[in-house]
């Protein structure tokens, strides 16, 4: 995953985890998961993990985005730089 993000975006993720840090995130899917395999082996119903989740809102996208719109979406980020062409094969 490193190789493919630039120092300079790997910076704004260092930023970003210094002011939210991602432990609460962390232990709000452990417990999520711990609440399913609960509920799952008591009443024996499907149930989702993002039914049990208090910190994290996840919501289901129908839509899938596609490899332009994630490119376009990269490339406005801040400090984003790109060093090697698009496309380039590598």
């Amino acid at each position: 995953m490193l190789s493919e993000m630039s120092a300079s975006e790997f910076n704004d993720w260092i930023d970003h985890f210094d002011k939210t840090p991602f432990t609460p995130q962390l232990i709000d899917i452990e417990f999520a998961t711990l609440h399913t395999s609960i509920y799952s082996a008591m009443c024996g119903a499907k149930t989702e993990l993002t039914d049990f989740m208090l910190l994290t809102d996840v919501e289901p996208s129908e839509e899938e985005m596609s490899d332009e719109v994630i490119q376009s979406i990269g490339e406005g980020i801040p400090g984003g730089q790109r060093y090697e062409q698009t496309n380039s094969g590598s």
